[in-house]
């Protein structure tokens, strides 16, 4: 039986797609190409770009996975229901994760670069979703630390939590940037930077 138009687009759609994740995992990012998937999925290049806009676009979808495993090690985490003893680090924890997944490789930095504030055009919808999701996880921990009255050190009160997340995002990609150009070659230094910074800018003088 011969399947109906849009059954076959789906179809031609996941096979590029798996050959994208195929070839990352193989070769890397850095030498996607779309000669080299569509090679891979047995296409044409122009069915690469008709299904995915641009390699941006495809790309965003092969690294959908690691954001969504990054969020779900997240839901995983006791801290996600109750504070934890140490809320610094457990947002320390949280950060690094993040900067690992960023820093991975120079296309992943980039794209994160990219749909912050301004989305591209062909960037896979869930990506950005997953993006904003984790900034709304991030301050939600933030916002159950600045109600508790007990737990030390005390967060500062005199901005949302949401304002807060935004500078912590600023730390973030300042410390990619240190790490991807070599300013900073050890994630142990980077931490302990990024620590101090994170405690100036957090806590209650």
């Amino acid at each position: 039986m011969t399947r109906k138009p849009q059954q076959r687009s789906i179809a031609t759609r996941a096979r590029v797609l798996q050959a994208a994740r195929d070839l990352s995992l193989k070769n890397g990012l850095e030498g996607l190409t779309a000669e080299a998937v569509a090679g891979e999925a047995g296409v044409a290049k122009g069915t690469v770009f008709s299904h995915f806009g641009d390699m941006d676009g495809l790309l965003s979808h092969v690294l959908l996975e690691r954001l969504e495993a990054l969020r779900a090690g997240e839901a995983d985490s006791p801290a996600r229901q109750t504070l934890p003893q140490d809320p610094v680090e457990a947002l320390m924890q949280r950060m690094m994760a993040l900067i690992a997944v960023i820093t991975d490789s120079p296309t992943i930095l980039r794209l994160f670069l990219d749909n912050i504030g301004v989305t591209k055009a062909n960037c896979a919808e869930e990506f950005v979703e997953t993006l904003d999701a984790l900034d709304a996880d991030l301050a939600a921990f933030l916002a159950m630390w600045q109600a508790s009255a007990d737990l030390q050190p005390a967060l500062r009160k005199d901005r949302l939590p949401s304002e807060l997340v935004d500078g912590l995002i600023a730390f973030m990609i300042h410390g990619a940037i240190l790490f991807k150009s070599h300013q900073i070659t050890d994630m142990a230094i980077l931490e302990a930077r990024l620590r101090r910074h994170v405690e100036a800018f957090l806590l209650e003088a």
